[in-house]
């Protein structure tokens, strides 16, 4: 099995992820997600989809907690991966300016079945 690596992922284009439970798919999506966010994506613009209602009100939870958490590490990343990778690759203010749009206005977002 091939190993996706979230930051090294080309941005452009579609991306399908499958997988079994536990292998990190949702990890991977909200990294994704916050990558594109932090590129200057609107969220209504990201369509994320998944198999059932269910899942995808969790996905989009856990997006938009994703993107809340990166924000509030973006001053002090330490152990969030995301966090850390967006300050090494970014202007900061404007990514955090990108994530606070985002989840203030998370409502917009494509997450479905």
């Amino acid at each position: 099995m091939k190993r996706l690596d979230p930051f090294a992922i080309a941005l452009d284009g579609q991306c399908l992820i499958e997988a079994s439970a536990g292998t990190g798919k949702t990890y991977t999506i909200t990294t994704l997600y916050g990558r594109l966010v932090a590129e200057g994506y609107p969220v209504d613009a990201i369509l994320v989809v998944t198999f059932t209602e269910a899942a995808a009100a969790e996905l989009k939870i856990r997006i938009r907690s994703r993107l809340a958490a990166v924000l509030a590490a973006l001053d002090q990343p330490g152990e969030d991966l995301l966090a850390r990778h967006l300050a090494e690759t970014g202007d900061t203010d404007l990514i955090k300016a990108r994530l606070s749009a985002a989840v203030s206005g998370f409502d917009l977002a494509c997450v479905m079945t």
